[in-house]
């Protein structure tokens, strides 16, 4: 919804009232929110006599991240992957956790217990976990060399690849189904609905698609197949899903205006 309406923040009380169309009353979404905010997954800000928020934490940068990446050439394979190299004592359980958590969200693979990798270097969003990391721990950055085809094979367990490309082609499937059932979709809650169920599932799931350079990847690699589909889908339905929620935007929050969209499909 942040994405789709255009802004960074949008006020507490029209969230609320655009999860409705997702089916959750009044008292769940409110706890919905409680809980992404308890999470860092959102941050509110003081408005007025209410509340905004914003997308913020790992959560939050990558959920942009992936936004900015998506149809972006991946890196490079130039030989190496990089690595962060831990060691956490059991006394350290929950930063380690923490670690590793993040790093998968932002990327990195787990190559083994201890070593974290990735084709590019993620360590930057990284930076505030790794500023805390404890005086009996060690996290080392490093780079790991690797002829291709062994690089290719360490992949797939890494990643978990095989998983990740059914997973996507599972969505791809979706939503060509979709696209070969409605072929006119109304400017109203029910597309706003499926619209952002569709794309929220594989925002989800493309988080762990590492976005390996195509030497790296298995054979039929669906991320095209996926991307190709999504396009359709936003040119579908994006145009009606944008003027529904505009109207309930108004609605719900009377003194902004909607954004000046010139392009419904960018």
């Amino acid at each position: 919804m942040f994405q789709l309406s255009g802004r960074s923040e949008l006020p507490g009380v029209a969230l609320v009232g655009l999860l409705g169309e997702f089916g959750l009353g009044t008292a769940a979404a409110r706890r919905h929110l409680a809980r992404m905010r308890e999470d860092g997954q959102l941050a509110g800000v003081r408005s007025g006599r209410g509340t905004s928020y914003r997308m913020a934490g790992p959560f939050g940068r990558r959920v942009v991240q992936l936004g900015q990446e998506i149809g972006t050439a991946a890196p490079a394979w130039e030989g190496h992957f990089h690595a962060l190299l831990f060691a956490v004592p059991e006394s350290r359980r929950a930063y380690r956790d923490r670690l590793r958590r993040v790093a998968l969200l932002v990327g990195y693979g787990q190559l083994q217990p201890g070593v974290l990798i990735s084709v590019g270097d993620r360590s930057a969003p990284l930076a505030e976990i790794l500023a805390e990391c404890p005086d009996d721990a060690r996290v080392t950055r490093a780079t790991i060399a690797l002829d291709t085809a062994e690089a290719a094979r360490l992949a797939v367990p890494a990643w978990d690849l095989d998983d990740v490309a059914a997973t996507l082609t599972g969505h791809a499937r979706t939503i060509e189904s979709v696209l070969a059932e409605d072929t006119a979709p109304a400017a109203d809650g029910a597309t706003l609905r499926r619209f952002g169920e569709l794309f929220n599932a594989v925002f989800i799931d493309l988080v762990r698609d590492p976005r390996l350079p195509d030497e790296l990847r298995p054979p039929d690699w669906p991320h095209h197949r996926l991307l190709a589909a999504m396009q359709a889908l936003r040119e579908r339905y994006q145009p009606p899903a944008e003027q529904f929620l505009h109207r309930r935007l108004a609605d719900l929050d009377p003194h902004r205006q909607p954004p000046d969209r010139r392009d419904p499909h960018s």
